[in-house]
């Protein structure tokens, strides 16, 4: 008879264990997995920082393309140099070279 009395008194305790180990993994899976959960800001965490360096690659690439649209604005010498480079144009009775690499035409 002493061992149903024991097993009576441990059902309590057993139920209990057994709610409060459920309860815990409820939280816990609430705490990782939801909208607002470590795992989701931890995700969100990673997209800020890449997105804040690809802002700052882009500030750079501005910044670049500003100074350039204020060289060809004003800078005459910068302005000939891109018409020259790009466009491959001459001013009068100016003669071109052309230098044609062999290594190049070997290959």
């Amino acid at each position: 008879m002493t061992e149903d009395t024991n097993n009576i008194k441990n059902t309590p305790q057993r139920r209990f264990i057994i709610i409060g180990v459920f309860v815990f993994t409820l939280i816990a899976i609430v705490i990782l997995f939801s909208d607002y959960g470590l795992l989701n800001r931890f995700k969100l965490t990673m997209e800020i920082r890449n997105l804040k360096q690809q802002i700052e690659q882009q500030n750079k690439i501005k910044d670049s393309l500003l100074i350039l649209i204020n060289k060809l604005e004003k800078d005459s010498i910068e302005i000939e140099k891109v018409a020259r480079e790009k466009y491959g144009m001459i001013k009068k009775n100016e003669e071109i070279y052309y230098i044609l690499d062999t290594n190049k035409i070997n290959e």
